[in-house]
């Protein structure tokens, strides 16, 4: 479902028609796929969305990407196209160059399929079976979705990617590969055939959120998983409190990290790491919060048992501790909210032993920025992100996000991290989530995006480093000689519920698209 809103909401009937008919336009298969003239920048953008809004239709979450990649199957044989699905759902299949330019070099444009789904805390929302409405504003020029993340990354790009499928841009000989998985685990870019490579001159991704940036590098990155299974006991304490941290910003573990945004988990452990300092004891019962391992937590929640006289020295010192967080992170969390309720029955609750080793896992793993880079100058080098904790009946389980463009640093973390889970006996398990890309000052790719950028725009292009894993790093791996570069249109806030696309960017990176594909071989 989309939303529009306009300026003029009386002309709601005739705009509702002049959608229909773009949506035709833009989904209809030409036997010439060469546009007969350059798109306005309202067309451009009228494209973009109502292809979007296909994929917004689809629940697409990381590790659930059947329906999305069968669409992907179906969609591609409706352009006239023979679409492979490998055993990991990636979605491949080749383009013919449009008349004139048979003799181009083979080009690839990659995208993935997958989203992070993050959801407001009062919205009903299942992530496996309800569509993403979208709300378009044609008034502030955005693109938002109600009580969810919109998707947008990499919605936008499948977006322009489906835009030349339909016949929009021309191009020479081109490769589109769609990937499951990117944003937690890159299993789509890890298990991709490497012969899907070969052959091609370049590659073109279309998962960069800034419209005025080209994307030259990307760190590398590991997740650690623990676990363990406390033992449960009958509590000594008489009254039972679930205590909640929340209403904090969160965003992505590598975009947003140099923010010096809260993590909820980290918040809440050094709450009750504060109770214990004050002589107030307690009984830990639970603790649970975040939603992905490369998203900061923006709520946690435990549960913990006391004895009722202490309850009022217990509420004081959670009122002191969280009006110290507000003051502490004023500016950067002003939506901090805590609540205290109590509850009818007591839970089982962990020994001592095992409350002091989650406590101090929670308060001394290294979580936010590690270390800074020398060579340029606001790019985190190094860091590291808590982003799931579950203390419940089921045992223990957490996770961490590593990310490092220096190999030692990488290795340094984590260390650090499996010394501390030694420490309190929980197992590990180390997964690759990332391959380094390199920059590659030699890049004839970047040097024609700079070239036309600054021929379109009167300005140069930003040439930029991002402190998180993209497939190209992957991709670089198997194919040592493919020239690549990212590119995207704005997106704020991506994987919260405040994730915002600029539409007024989409014919900024169109445009730079569609001159790259005409050049590129020329």
């Amino acid at each position: 479902m989309v939303i529009i809103m306009k300026p003029k909401t009386h002309l709601a009937c005739l705009l509702c028609l002049l959608m229909v008919l773009a949506l035709a336009a833009c989904g209809a298969k030409k036997d010439n796929p060469t546009p007969d003239s350059a798109l306005s920048d309202d067309e451009i953008i009228d494209c973009v969305v109502d292809n979007f809004s296909l994929l917004a239709n689809i629940p697409r979450p990381s590790h659930h990407e059947e329906r999305i990649s069968a669409f992907f199957v179906d969609w591609a044989k409706q352009q006239g196209l023979s679409p492979t699905q490998d055993e990991a759902r990636n979605v491949i299949f080749d383009m013919p160059p449009t008349d004139g330019m048979e003799k181009y070099p083979l080009g690839i444009l990659q995208v993935h399929m997958d989203m992070v789904v993050a959801v407001a805390e009062d919205k009903d929302f299942d992530p496996l079976t309800d569509p993403i409405t979208v709300i378009r504003d044609d008034r502030a020029h955005t693109l938002t979705a109600d009580g969810t993340s919109l998707g947008g990354d990499d919605g936008a790009g499948c977006a322009l990617m489906m835009a030349v499928v339909q016949g929009k841009i021309a191009h020479g000989p081109l490769r589109v590969i769609i990937t499951v998985d990117e944003e937690d685990g890159m299993d789509g870019a890890f298990h991709l055939d490497k012969t899907w490579l070969q052959g091609a001159a370049y590659l073109i991704n279309l998962d960069n959120e800034m419209s005025d940036q080209v994307l030259v590098s990307t760190a590398a990155g590991d997740s650690i998983h623990f676990t363990a299974t406390p033992k449960r006991n009958e509590p000594h304490g008489n009254l039972a409190l679930t205590v909640q941290l929340s209403g904090l910003t969160g965003g992505h573990s590598g975009v947003e990290i140099d923010k010096g945004r809260l993590n909820a988990l980290i918040g809440l452990a050094d709450c009750l790491k504060t109770l214990s300092e004050n002589d107030l004891g307690f009984e830990l019962a639970s603790f649970e919060g975040g939603t992905a391992l490369n998203a900061i937590p923006t709520k946690a929640t435990c549960t913990i048992v006391i004895d009722q006289q202490d309850l009022a020295a217990v509420q004081t010192q959670l009122q002191t501790y969280f009006d110290s967080l507000k003051e502490t992170y004023a500016g950067i969390e002003d939506g901090v909210h805590y609540e205290v309720r109590e509850e009818a029955s007591l839970p089982q609750i962990i020994s001592a032993e095992e409350q002091a080793d989650v406590i101090r896992f929670l308060t001394e793993i290294i979580d936010g920025v590690y270390t800074w880079s020398a060579d340029m100058e606001g790019l985190v080098e190094s860091s590291s992100n808590l982003g799931l904790f579950a203390l419940n009946e089921d045992g223990l389980s957490c996770g961490t996000y590593i990310r490092s463009s220096v190999g030692a640093l990488e290795k340094e973390i984590l260390d650090a991290q499996l010394a501390l889970a030694e420490h309190c006996d929980y197992a590990t398990e180390v997964t690759k989530m990332a391959d380094p890309w390199p920059y590659d000052p030699n890049s004839k790719l970047l040097a024609l995006t700079k070239e036309i950028y600054k021929e379109q725009n009167g300005k140069d292009i930003i040439v930029s480093a991002l402190h998180a894993g993209l497939e190209c790093g992957t991709f670089k791996l198997l194919s040592p000689e493919l020239d690549m570069i990212s590119i995207g249109p704005d997106i704020q806030d991506a994987h919260t519920i405040n994730e915002t696309l600029a539409l007024d960017s989409l014919p900024t990176v169109w445009r730079l698209l569609e001159a790259l594909l005409n050049r590129v071989g020329a």
